[in-house]
């Protein structure tokens, strides 16, 4: 196993779940793209409750969201040849992420703080208790909010204050539920413990019990035999079988350990480029997604249509931007030599570079 790749993606704090999801993303855009079809209007609303799922949630939102913004005014032109330098935000977490830790330490119950692309650029912010007290802290909220926005230079975005209104009921598990939960928890106990006695070496270990869907997955570096591959599942079906659980179907998945490395780093870069893009009007950027497949592209949707005269100009312009942000000194790290495409498309999924 190669030991370096994986200090590697242990360095790289990407949440959970993103590289799929940007995946799909971007691989709609290219068929978009390919095709000329209509952009994609779906948009995603995010609800977070945590720390880390904020900054998860936030990633994700804008990977592959493409989503027509603001009307591109006639002096478009004129801005587009003096578009600021990317912001030094490279040690940043997400503005979302931002705005809930500052809130929490203000000590104000939140239930949640979450962004939209449906209708403009919108930072949703849910607050727990009654209506009265909701009342008296809402103006601070929202001012705390904006304060965070304007200290980013973050002009892009509303911010929009809620009561969250908890349906108990709703909300409570059901014994089914919880036993499900518990099963799992101990299951995944059981055989990561066994896993690790018998020196075995796994990147995750995954299982899903719900009415839906049941079955354990472990990846394992790409350079494990079949032979290896066969004791593994041997090992988790005896693990389920020795503890008296139902039968688990159990897929074990080979990873390219360099591309995961180099997957993890574009999504970085991603959280990067996109921070700005997104929260300052002058880019006039909308969405944007990443693939790695098979090598790092990067695609921007503005909300610039490819009929404006100066169209061109301005996707020239957005990929100088980028790609002096790309060739700074901060970024070769993350960059790391890799050949990569800059793709800016129009919001009528032309591309304008």
């Amino acid at each position: 196993m190669n030991n370096k790749l994986k200090h590697e993606l242990e360095k790289i704090k990407i949440p959970k779940e993103l590289h799929n999801r940007a995946k799909m993303g971007v691989e709609n855009a290219k068929a978009e793209l390919n095709n000329s079809q209509g952009v994609n209007k779906r948009a995603k609303n995010g609800w977070f409750s945590k720390k880390a799922t904020y900054v998860c949630t936030a990633v994700v939102l804008f990977v592959g969201l493409f989503i027509a913004s603001a009307f591109v005014s006639p002096v478009m032109a004129k801005m587009a040849s003096k578009l600021p330098y990317l912001g030094q935000i490279f040690e940043s977490d997400l503005v979302v992420s931002d705005i809930a830790e500052e809130l929490e330490k203000m000590d104000y119950p939140i239930s949640g703080v979450g962004v939209s692309y449906q209708d403009g650029k919108e930072i949703s912010i849910r607050i727990k208790g009654s209506e009265e007290y909701f009342n008296e802290i809402k103006e601070e909220v929202e001012k705390t909010a904006y304060h965070i926005l304007g200290s980013r230079n973050y002009d892009a975005y509303t911010v929009k204050v809620s009561r969250a209104e908890v349906n108990e009921e709703f909300m409570k598990m059901s014994e089914k539920d919880q036993k499900r939960l518990e099963e799992n928890e101990f299951l995944h106990k059981k055989i990561n413990d066994e896993l690790e006695n018998q020196g075995y070496d796994i990147l995750t270990l995954s299982i899903t019990n719900n009415k839906f869907d049941r079955g354990i997955l472990v990846e394992v570096p790409d350079t494990e035999s079949e032979a290896q591959l066969d004791k593994i599942e041997a090992l988790i079906s005896n693990v389920v079988k020795t503890n008296d659980i139902e039968t688990y179907p159990v897929e074990i998945k080979k990873v390219d350990l360099e591309k995961r490395e180099q997957e993890a780093r574009w999504a970085n870069i991603l959280h990067l480029v996109g921070e700005d893009l997104l929260g300052k009007k002058v880019y006039k950027i909308t969405g944007l997604a990443y693939s790695v497949h098979p090598a790092p592209e990067i695609i921007f949707k503005s909300s610039v249509k490819s009929t404006d005269p100066d169209a061109k100009e301005y996707g020239e312009e957005m990929e100088k931007v980028i790609e002096d942000f790309l060739n700074s000194e901060e970024m070769k790290d993350k960059v790391k030599g890799d050949s990569y495409t800059i793709t800016i498309r129009s919001k009528d999924q032309k591309k304008l570079n």
